[in-house]
């Protein structure tokens, strides 16, 4: 068991400091161009950790589809429960070596969060709507590519690929964190109006995994109809 808790730590971890620092070294002006670097650095770190710790935890990194795969009775409530706590050190650990490193040079850890689009705030709906749709996806990802027995051998590119394209989609409005814990470490560490965003982080994921993964059991992974099966 603690080598499983090592690993969700770990994967965590990685996702939160090397998608936050790539965050932070944007130059000034970079536009959509940086957003280009900051969904590909999510997006490959995610896949090498989703590799490295598949065969060890499942490689599921993420609250939300532990509680996905929980909704499936794929992981029993004591060990989602230590999944989750470990994720979330993963998580804080990670914002605080980034705190340490960007307050000494002067900056500070901006959470995913709900940007001004237009000089309008996006509002409580729009966050949990697009961040529940992301995790949707990103659900979908992880039950096609490394859950359903049929799935191809892609290790976590699958699923790493799917974040960098949500992320390039809804980026720029929500932040995208589509983890509870990624948000939640630099949130905690960071302070200030994020820490009233938390719940919007949570239920917008939570909701999108839990969905994905139902929908995907019962619609997707069903036993093919003989009858339909006939008609090929």
């Amino acid at each position: 068991m603690e080598s499983k808790l090592v690993a969700e730590f770990l994967g965590v971890f990685a996702l939160t400091f090397v998608g936050g620092a790539a965050l932070l070294s944007l130059p000034v002006g970079a536009g959509y161009a940086g957003t280009i670097g900051v969904a590909l650095a999510h997006g490959i770190i995610l896949a090498v950790m989703v590799s490295a710790t598949m065969n060890i935890s499942g490689g599921q990194i993420n609250p939300a589809v532990t509680l996905g795969l929980w909704s499936l009775k794929k992981i029993d409530g004591q060990t989602a429960v230590w999944y989750i706590i470990s994720q979330l050190l993963g998580g804080i650990v990670a914002a605080t070596a980034l705190a340490m490193v960007w307050t000494e040079i002067g900056g500070s850890i901006p959470a995913p969060g709900a940007l001004e689009d237009g000089g309008a705030t996006i509002g409580w709906e729009t966050v949990l709507l697009l961040e529940a749709i992301g995790t949707f996806l990103l659900m979908l990802a992880v039950m096609g590519t490394a859950v359903d027995e049929r799935a191809p051998s892609m290790g976590g590119w699958g699923i790493g690929l799917t974040v960098t394209v949500v992320i390039l989609a809804i980026g720029g409005l929500t932040g995208a964190a589509l983890n509870p814990a990624r948000h939640f470490g630099v949130a905690l560490v960071e302070g200030g109006s994020h820490l009233g965003d938390i719940w919007m982080y949570w239920a917008g994921p939570i909701i999108g995994a839990v969905l994905g993964a139902q929908l995907y059991a019962r619609f997707l992974a069903a036993d093919e109809d003989p009858d339909d099966a006939s008609d090929d």
